[in-house]
């Protein structure tokens, strides 16, 4: 069952997060490794300054998916390099979404993390999964979202990421568009870390909307100075984003 969601005046006690990201290492995402590489290091140290707890899971895929770590504690993610991310191959999306939701729901059921966010990143649309079909993953996704209060955003290059969102069961609004290119890349990954934060920060297992102007602002503060606020500061704050 999902859990009941907080007030949007409502702020929580830091808890645990499961963050789970599908990451594209397709040939087509060479143009822009040294980008992807550094924005996902970015991401992932940004998500270990927060408060409370937070487990990550890691999976690369290309025609295959390999699991780079499996709810590890964040701070225990190593970074990518060009020795780890190396793109080549074909796009087996919906395989990689699927055992990462294998993986994910394993965690779910033996340890009830508060919050549970899935990052899917990709320039291109399916075209290798072998085990997995569309109409497979956007049950999961809904089944998901309804029973168990997951939540999902997708980030692609190259495609109508809203569509394409849309047709695997993503909720409306969790969905952004980016160019394939080294900036744009690094602007995306910054955009969804700040996101994260604020997602974390209300404490919600799902939160009203992702990727406003108000999530952002509420993400981009300093984690250090976030802790550093009274509570009446940061109910303030967690207001604002939740209108």
């Amino acid at each position: 069952m999902a859990r009941k969601a907080r007030s949007s005046g409502e702020t929580a006690k830091a808890g645990t997060i499961l963050i789970s990201f599908v990451l594209d290492k397709s040939g087509s995402m060479d143009m822009i490794r040294d980008a992807t590489i550094s924005g996902f290091n970015e991401f992932k140290n940004d998500q270990r300054r927060e408060e409370g707890e937070a487990f990550f899971t890691l999976t690369l895929f290309d025609t295959q998916c390999e699991p780079i770590c499996r709810a590890v504690p964040v701070r225990e993610v190593p970074d990518l390099t060009h020795a780890t991310y190396r793109p080549g191959g074909m796009t087996a999306l919906y395989d990689a979404i699927g055992l990462t939701m294998r993986l994910t729901d394993d965690f779910y059921a033996a340890n009830h993390p508060d919050q549970v966010l899935f990052v899917i990143m990709t320039d291109g649309e399916e075209n290798a999964s072998r085990e997995f079909r569309r109409d497979g993953i956007s049950q999961m996704i809904c089944d998901r979202q309804k029973l168990a209060g997951y939540e999902f955003i997708y980030l692609g290059a190259n495609q109508d990421s809203y569509a394409v969102g849309q047709g695997i069961g993503l909720r409306e609004g969790r969905m952004l568009d980016f160019s394939a290119s080294p900036e744009a890349a690094r602007t995306t990954l910054r955009r969804a870390s700040q996101n994260v934060s604020a997602h974390r920060r209300l404490g919600r297992s799902q939160s009203e909307t992702f990727f406003t102007e108000a999530m952002e602002d509420l993400g981009a503060i300093d984690a250090g100075d976030w802790q550093a606020m009274s509570e009446e500061d940061k109910r303030r704050h967690g207001g604002a984003s939740g209108s």
